[in-house]
C-alpha cells in the first residue's frame, strides 16, 4: 500500500513542469514549422491568384478603365457569357475536341496494351517508340505538326499528291482543323493510355482467365465479361486523367490553329486567352475560367465517384 508521501512524490512527478510544458508545445508545433514554407508558397502562387481571379468575376476590370476602379458587376460577367454565342460554340467545341479525342485515344490505347500484353519479340522496343511522343514538349509538337500539315510544303500534302490526290488545307479548312486537332492529340498521348491500362493489364489474376479457357469461352468473350470489369478501376483513372488533361489544352491549339479558322477550333482556354491577355477584360476573361474550372470539377468527381466505388466492390 503506498504512503502518501510516495503518492505526493508520484504526482509531482506526473505534473508537467513548465519547462517540460514548453518542451511538448514546441514538439507539437515543429511538423507545423516544417510544412509552413511549402503553406507559403501554396497560399502564394495558388490561393491568391484563385481567390483574386474569383473577386474578379464579379467586377469589370478593364485596361481602359481600371485606373478609375473595379466597379462591381455582380453575376453580370457570368450572363454576358451564356449571352455570347462566341463562348456557347467554345463550349461546344471544347465538348467535342475531348469526347471525340479522348474515346480514340482510349481505343487506340486499349489495342496497343493487349498487344503489348503478349510475350512479343521486341516487346521492350516497342515499347520505348510508343514512348517517344511524349518525351516531345508540346511546343516542339504544335511547331512540328504545323510543319507537317502546311498546305504547300507540307509532308503530308506532299504525299497525298505523290498517291495521286487532292492536298488538304489542314489547318485552314473550318471542317478540317478540328480533325487535325484531334490528330495531333491522339498521336501524342495515346501512348500514356496504353501505358496505363498496361500495368493494368500487367496487374490481373490468371485464375478467371484460366477458369473462362476451360469453360470454352472465346477471346472476345473474355475481354467483354473479365478483362473490362477487372481493368475498370485503371481505366477510370485514364479517362479521369485524359479529359482534365484534354479539356484545358491550350499550348498545341494555339501553335496549330490559335483557335481558327472562323472560331472552328476556338477552346475554352484559347476564348478565356483571347479575352484576358489580347482584350485585357480580365473580370470576365476569369468569369469564363471559372466556368472552365466548375465544369472540370464536375466531371471530375463523377470519375472519382466511379473509382470510389469500384474499389468499394474489390474490397
Amino acid at each position: 500500500m503506498r504512503t502518501p508521501l510516495v503518492c505526493m512524490a508520484a504526482a509531482e512527478l506526473a505534473a508537467p513542469t513548465p519547462h517540460r510544458q514548453k518542451r511538448i508545445w514546441q514538439r507539437q508545433l515543429e511538423p507545423a514549422l516544417y510544412i509552413a514554407p511549402a503553406f507559403l508558397v501554396l497560399i502564394v502562387i495558388l490561393i491568391y491568384p484563385l481567390g483574386y481571379s474569383f473577386w474578379l468575376t464579379f467586377h469589370q476590370w478593364t485596361l481602359r478603365d481600371f485606373v478609375n476602379g473595379v466597379p462591381w458587376v455582380g453575376l453580370q460577367n457570368y450572363i454576358t457569357l451564356f449571352s455570347n454565342p462566341d463562348f456557347v460554340n467554345s463550349l461546344r467545341v471544347t465538348f467535342i475536341f475531348v469526347i471525340s479525342a479522348v474515346s480514340i485515344e482510349f481505343a487506340l490505347g486499349m489495342a496497343l496494351a493487349l498487344l503489348l500484353n503478349h510475350d512479343l519479340k521486341g516487346k521492350g522496343v516497342i515499347r520505348s517508340m510508343i514512348l517517344l511522343p511524349m518525351m516531345c514538349t508540346n511546343v516542339v509538337i504544335g511547331l512540328t505538326w504545323r510543319l507537317l500539315f502546311n498546305y504547300q510544303f507540307g509532308i503530308i500534302n506532299f504525299y497525298l499528291t505523290q498517291l495521286k490526290l487532292a492536298p488538304v488545307e489542314w489547318l485552314s479548312a473550318p471542317n478540317v482543323g478540328m480533325i487535325s486537332l484531334i490528330i495531333v492529340d491522339v498521336w501524342n498521348t495515346t501512348s500514356f493510355v496504353a501505358l496505363m491500362l498496361l500495368a493494368g493489364l500487367q496487374s490481373l489474376p490468371e485464375e478467371p482467365f484460366e477458369a473462362a479457357r476451360i469453360d470454352g469461352a472465346s477471346g472476345m468473350q473474355a475481354f467483354w465479361y473479365i478483362t473490362l470489369p477487372l481493368l475498370r478501376q485503371t481505366i477510370l483513372v485514364a479517362l479521369l486523367w485524359r479529359v482534365i488533361d484534354t479539356f484545358r489544352i491550350f499550348d498545341v491549339v494555339w501553335l496549330l490553329t490559335a483557335g481558327g479558322p472562323a472560331h472552328a477550333t476556338e477552346t475554352v482556354s484559347i476564348y478565356v486567352y483571347n479575352y484576358g491577355f489580347k482584350s485585357f477584360n480580365l473580370g470576365y476573361a476569369s468569369a469564363a475560367s471559372y466556368i472552365m474550372i466548375v465544369i472540370m470539377l464536375v466531371v471530375a468527381g463523377i470519375l472519382a465517384r466511379n473509382i470510389g466505388r469500384t474499389l468499394e466492390q474489390n474490397n
